[in-house]
């Protein structure tokens, strides 16, 4: 029996249990310089600022410890961690 035949056949017995988990998605370099993304300049093609959104979910992480969140562009983390 395959793996997804296991799982179609508990799902008839039991809870599916979905996580959801919030995530980033920055791509460095894209459309500004890393610096643009980072502090909100040069909003012509796109208004994001990569702080704020740092700002915010670690504000939000620590009201709540049961919350997660997955953050890949590691250029954007390193600046904001050592700033």
């Amino acid at each position: 029996m395959s793996c997804l035949s296991r799982a179609l056949e508990t799902t008839k017995t039991k809870k599916v249990i979905v996580h959801l988990v919030p995530h980033s998605h920055d791509d460095a370099g894209w459309l500004k310089t890393v610096d643009e993304y980072y502090y909100g300049t040069s909003n012509k093609q796109q208004h994001v600022s990569t702080k704020n959104i740092l700002d915010t979910v670690i504000h939000e992480l620590a009201l709540n410890e049961s919350r997660k969140f997955t953050y890949v562009e590691m250029v954007y983390f390193t600046k904001w961690y050592n700033l």
